[in-house]
């Protein structure tokens, strides 16, 4: 059982409150996005899925006529690529979908595959405004044909962008989609007679006949849900859509093509009909002349009869005139008879009065009409002339009273005077007509004429009045007829606006169906005329809900309707069953539409020659042809090798092979130039480098297209390959007919039976080899003919029964997103793809309820908390067994997801434990430097630093003992130090050995030595505990190199500082260190008395090492390392220069020891010091062998080499070639003997 302290405990217990932290901010969702990057991990843990498709032979469902169908379809991906969008005739957008129609059927007829579904909005809001209208029709028709061929296997992509299309305005549908956590009710939509409606194709892609709706629509709008990144991983299944707004759509988009569609349906009729309008508008027009002949006689005999009426009037007034004048010429000579004394009076009156008749009279006397009409019109200037003088006289008054009005009055002044003057010459012109004096014979004359002027102009009165009313019956004939042709004129125009579909038209709603009618009369609301063109009358509701475009394909090839799908368990459950009432699909619902889908694979698999392509590229833009040249033969051998039968590598000749593959000879000649080493000559483009691979990639499918994964291609794959099957085609069929004729009676018949009459005619001969050759030659032609048919077969073999999506991969889409597998954003078909695979291989993710999260991150952080505050025996295993765990535990999440697809809950218990285990441990870090603090202030001031370390860490007193462990001991120590010490003040001593001191001990640490103590001007070290090393060897030699090279820079340094140093200047600008290495066993640990110890070493290999140190002196070096260090060094690294000295007994030891002095790493030797080495090791073989004066020789040569030499070297009195020479005198003087093994003993330590 574990025991705990009392801070333990309760450290303990406080870390049981992390757990319920994280559970709450599970709770409230701030960890989704870790719950969701870790099941993107896991599923990259499982790896890529590849697709089923032999599975899927073995378990087959039935469809329509008999037919079955792999239960697991396989998905095929077409892509609008870079590829398509740079073919010739794809154009700017919006693209004529007349485009898509030439691929899908070339998948459909060639391919037999079993669905096609665009991942496409083909609605009426793509199409740009600017394109012609004739020309947005023609390309929707070409769709429309699509449909109308393969009605149930062709999935249009429809969605829900928020905006409605103008056509399902008047059924009030939302365009924005019906989700159900967004508080969307199937109820409250019945109730208010309103369902959303997405932006879908509409007439001609979509249609109505025989009772039934063509063309299927899929909703490729996946709406964000539980959405932490762009990735997604929620898509919904269906959406509720009934309602009218479909019907709307369908017939609002038919009324909107009537005028395009309609003058191609009824041409003929069109132009029957034209030609009887052309007919009816001639009688119209000969008609409307008639009228215009009548209406022009009957107005100008109008305009007489007026004329003689006006004449008539004025004859008439003027006999009453006449008549008047006479009574009262009558009446005055009455009163003068009877009154004769008035005759002054009354005479001038009688006389006034004649005169007046006679003026009257006179104008009779003659009957032209013209004369009769010239008096009578001198008559009426008079009266005119009269009324204007009363006008003038008038303004005249008026501007003398008023000057001011000058500028109005003046004009109008002017404007009668004017007048008043041409009136005056017309009466004068008239005048001849006036004064004439009448005898009674005139005046008698005058008054006949009078009578029978009025009596004739009645009569001509009459005339004319009979003539206009022959005229305006004959009008009102002509009227009749004209009316009858316009009206029938009217009709012909009309019949042919409905006949060319100009005619007005309105959408009405009629007993449950929608109808497309003739535009009624204001008031009418009679069921009106159908427009005589289908479909003009659909059900008006639509009781079918709208499927994700992944759903409908799965319907589409399953070959069922919306019928066989249920939506179960109050809308947890999605099921589809087939037509034998097998299920098909069943899965659970998350807010009654959405499911988690399950991703299989990357977008695609990375193609080595694609990628070339791409490095290629890259290097011509950037003008790097050296490297784009580099990459041509990389490129060329992998695409060659893809072509079946075909190994190429570099010592093949790549021209020769693609000029037995068959490329065109433009395409050859261009390789040579890409494939030259002459760099010199014109580089190819990138664009001649893809036309060349273009034509090898002819040879072979994609390999995109066989990916076990997600086969693809591209449109311009599909469209590419049909052309070239025709072509093939066309000349297999051209092939096969040739060589029917050559074999035929025609040619080889005609050949042999001239053969048989003359057998030896060479003529004949030859002839007939020339047809033999010629048919070899054409069958041979025909053997590759049909091998290309082959190869083209097995292209559209690849989407035999297979559900293939068409959808945009070009970025210029922006149709991307990321994916678990993809970092970067792939066409977002791939949702739909994966959708269909995860519902048909019902590897659906499973995820357990929030309260098993909750519950697995209270015990994970219950197990880490107790793990954490552990303090006993091997407690750092015991914590990091916490980790092992937390790692364990992650695997076993990842490993279950794995095999069952469950979401094992790893985020918040792993973070919780995690926390958990770090605050636990960082809780018991402070614990322990409390201790440590508390033992450092017991022990610290006589126990080392690194002894206190591991008493912290093992939770122990202090204690005495030690263990054996191989280490490499090191010693360092000042020569002739007493000569410093007698001429150095004690503060310049200690000032001296503070700085050497730090400036050695430096290195010691960084190098990772121990120290063990200072012994005055010595340094004690270890290499190799209390911590491990492998490396202890080299690591001390390594030490002792760069402390002389330190202790250079300071001699360097002293000697500026002379005023510092005074009377020792000299010897401290001299100083020089002795240093010695041993490696081997010794005890290491704590050692002293039980109330005061240290860590340090002991044993005879540390005797060894100082003895190292001290017997350098006897040998001119200031490094000495036994042999042993030497080769441990060596096994670890090879970068130091050593030299043998000698085999030597140290004083105290019976063993000899191989001694070596480390001369500097190789990377720094001078070619001096390598040349001395070399003659150094030459006297040493000598010596050994007893040559002595051969030795002596090489080694006066190395002395004048050595880096170390009197008088030069500051502080150096001798060096190994000085004291080998003296020894060679020595031993040349007393040799040792034949048995002597080269060990020299030492008399002194």
């Amino acid at each position: 059982m574990i025991k705990l302290s009392k801070e333990s405990q309760i450290t303990f217990m406080t870390l049981l409150l992390i757990p319920f932290v994280w559970i709450l901010l599970n709770h409230l969702g701030y960890l989704d996005f870790l719950n969701t990057k870790t099941l993107d991990w896991r599923m990259q843990f499982r790896g890529e899925i590849p697709q089923q498709l032999e599975q899927g032979l073995n378990d087959q469902v039935m469809v329509e006529e008999n037919k079955s169908v792999p239960r697991i379809p396989k998905v095929t991906y077409v892509n609008f690529d870079a590829a398509t969008l740079s073919m010739d005739g794809v154009g700017e957008r919006p693209w004529d979908r007349a485009f898509f129609r030439d691929t899908a059927l070339a998948l459909m007829e060639r391919g037999n595959a079993r669905v096609l579904s665009f991942d496409f909005g083909f609605t009426p809001k793509s199409m740009s405004s600017m394109v012609p209208e004739e020309n947005s029709y023609r390309s929707d028709s070409a769709m429309g044909e699509l449909i109308k061929k393969f009605p149930n296997q062709v999935v249009l992509g429809c969605l829900y962008s928020g905006v409605p299309t103008p056509f399902v305005k008047p059924a009030g549908a939302s365009a924005f989609p019906p989700l159900f956590h967004d508080g969307f009710s199937i109820e409250a939509s019945m109730e208010a007679g309103k369902f959303h409606y997405p932006e879908s194709p509409t007439y001609p892609l979509i249609n109505y006949a025989d009772g039934k709706y063509l063309g299927r629509l899929g909703s490729f709008t996946v709406p964000p849900f539980r959405a932490v990144d762009e990735i997604p991983r929620w898509v919904p299944l269906w959406f509720p859509a009934r309602g009218k707004a479909h019907a709307y759509n369908l017939l609002g988009g038919k009324q909107s093509k009537l005028s395009f569609e309609l003058p191609v349906d009824n041409a003929k009729q069109i132009n029957e009909l034209k030609s009887e309008i052309q007919k009816n508008s001639s009688a119209k027009s000969l008609t409307q002349k008639n009228l215009s002949a009548g209406a022009q006689a009957l107005s100008k005999n109008n305009e007489e009869e007026i004329k003689l009426e006006n004449k008539l009037k004025k004859v008439i007034l003027h006999g009453e005139k006449i008549k008047n004048l006479k009574n009262v010429i009558s009446n005055l000579k009455q009163t003068l008879d009877e009154n004769p004394s008035l005759s002054t009076v009354m005479e001038p009156q009688i006389n006034n009065t004649v005169n007046e008749l006679n003026t009257h009279l006179a104008i009779f006397l003659d009957l032209d009409s013209e004369t009769i009409a010239k008096k009578l019109s001198r008559i009426e200037l008079v009266q005119e002339l009269a009324a204007l003088e009363e006008e003038i006289k008038t303004f005249t008054t008026t501007l003398k009273a008023n000057p001011a009005l000058e500028a109005v009055i003046k004009v109008q002044l002017d404007a009668r005077v004017q007048k008043r003057e041409k009136i005056q010459i017309e009466i004068d012109g008239l005048d001849k007509f006036v004064g004439q004096v009448l005898s009674s014979t005139k005046t008698e004359e005058a008054a006949k004429n009078l009578s029978k002027l009025i009596s004739d102009s009645q009569n001509d009165l009459k005339n004319l009045a009979s003539k206009g009313s022959e005229l305006t019956q004959s009008l009102t004939i002509i009227r009749g007829e004209l009316d009858s042709i316009s009206k029938r004129q009217v009709e012909l125009n009309s019949q042919l606006n409905q006949l060319q579909g100009l005619a007005n038209t309105e959408i009405i709603e009629s007993n449950d169906t929608l109808r497309l009618i003739y535009q009624r009369k204001e008031g009418d609301r009679s069921k009106g005329t159908l427009v005589n063109s289908f479909p003009n009358e659909v059900p008006l509701n639509r009781d079918r809900n709208m499927y994700t475009l992944g759903v409908e394909s799965l319907l589409a090839y399953y070959g069922l309707d919306s019928s066989s799908v249920e939506i179960l368990e109050d809308g947890k459950r999605f099921v589809m069953k087939g037509k034998e009432g097998e299920t098909l699909v069943n899965c659970s619902l998350t807010e009654k539409q959405f499911i988690e889908e399950n991703w299989f694979s990357k977008w695609t698999e990375e193609i080595i020659e694609k990628k070339l392509m791409m490095d290629a590229k890259r290097a011509y833009g950037a003008e790097d042809y050296s490297t784009y040249l580099d990459l041509v033969p990389s490129i060329l051998i992998t695409f060659l090798n893809r072509v079946d039968g075909l190994v190429v590598n570099e010592a093949t000749d790549l021209i020769e092979e693609m000029k037995n593959l068959g490329l065109e000879a433009n395409l050859i000649q261009k390789s040579e130039l890409l494939l030259n080493k002459d760099r010199t000559l014109e580089v190819p483009s990138f664009d001649q480098l893809s036309q060349i691979v273009e034509g090898i990639a002819y040879y072979f499918i994609p390999p995109s297209l066989e990916s076990p994964y997600n086969p693809m291609c591209g449109m311009r794959d599909v469209l590419q390959n049909a052309k070239f099957q025709d072509q093939v085609n066309s000349t297999i069929s051209l092939l096969e007919e040739k060589i029917e004729f050559l074999e035929g009676p025609d040619a080889m018949g005609k050949i042999n039976q001239a053969l048989q009459a003359q057998p030896e005619n060479q003529a004949f001969l030859d002839k007939r080899m020339e047809v033999e050759n010629a048919i070899a030659a054409n069958k041979d032609n025909l053997a590759k003919q049909t091998e290309e048919l082959s190869r083209i077969d097995e292209f559209f073999a690849c989407f035999e029964n297979a559900i293939v999506l068409i959808g945009p991969e070009e970025k210029t889409f922006q149709d991307l997103a990321p994916t678990p597998f993809d970092s970067a954003s792939v066409p977002k078909v791939s949702v739909h793809g994966n959708l269909i695979k995860t519902l048909t291989n019902d590897r659906f993710i499973s995820r357990y309820p929030k309260e098993f999260d909750h519950a697995a991150t209270l015990i994970i952080c219950l197990i880490m908390a107790l793990l954490s505050v552990y303090q006993g025996n091997r407690a750092s295993l015991v914590q990091a067994l916490g980790i092992v765990l937390l790692v364990a535990y992650v695997y076993f999440g990842f490993f279950t997801f794995e095999k069952t697809q469950v979401v094992w809950p790893i985020a918040a218990p792993v973070c919780a434990g995690l926390s958990t285990s770090f605050i636990g441990l960082a809780a018991m870090v402070v614990i322990e430097q409390k201790a440590k603090g508390r033992l450092k202030g017991m022990f610290g001031s006589y126990v080392s630093a690194d002894l206190v370390e591991q008493m912290v860490d093992s939770g122990e007193e202090p204690s005495l003992g030690g263990e054996e462990t191989a280490i490499t001991a090191f010693f360092s120590d000042v020569q002739a130090f007493s000569s410093f010490s007698e001429l150095l003040t004690p503060t310049g001593l200690v000032d001296l050995m503070n700085e050497y001191l730090t400036a050695m001990t430096n290195i010691l640490q960084e190098e990772r030595g121990t120290l063990d103590k200072y012994i005055g001007d010595a340094i004690v070290a270890m290499y190799g505990a209390p911590i491990p090393m492998d490396d202890h060897a080299y690591q001390s030699v390594r030490t002792a190199l760069l402390m002389q090279e330190r202790q250079l820079e300071l001699r360097d340094k002293w000697a500026l500082e002379e005023e510092k140093w005074g009377k020792c200047h000299g010897l401290v600008s001299k100083m020089q260190t002795r240093i010695g290495c041993n490696t081997g066993t010794a005890t290491v640990g704590n050692m002293g008395a039980l109330d005061r110890f240290n860590y340090t070493m002991m044993g005879d290999m540390v005797n060894l090492a100082a003895r190292c140190e001290s017997g350098a002196k006897a040998y001119g070096a200031y490094i000495m390392i036994t042999e042993e260090t030497k080769i441990a060094s060596e096994q670890m690294r090879n970068d130091i220069a050593f030299r043998y000295l000698d085999k030597i007994v140290v004083k105290g030891r019976s063993q000899p020891v191989a001694m070596y002095e480390p001369t500097g790493f190789m990377s720094a030797l001078t070619q001096e010091t390598q040349d001395c080495l070399d003659c150094f090791q030459s006297g040493i073989d000598k010596y050994l062998t007893q040559d002595w004066d051969g030795a002596l020789k090489m080694f006066e040569k190395a002395k004048e080499l050595e880096p170390n030499r009197p008088g030069v070297t500051p502080g150096v009195k001798d060096n190994p070639s000085m004291i080998l020479i003296d020894r060679c005198h020595v031993m040349k003087e007393n040799p040792p003997g034949d048995d002597w093994d080269g060990v020299y003993v030492m008399t002194s330590k």
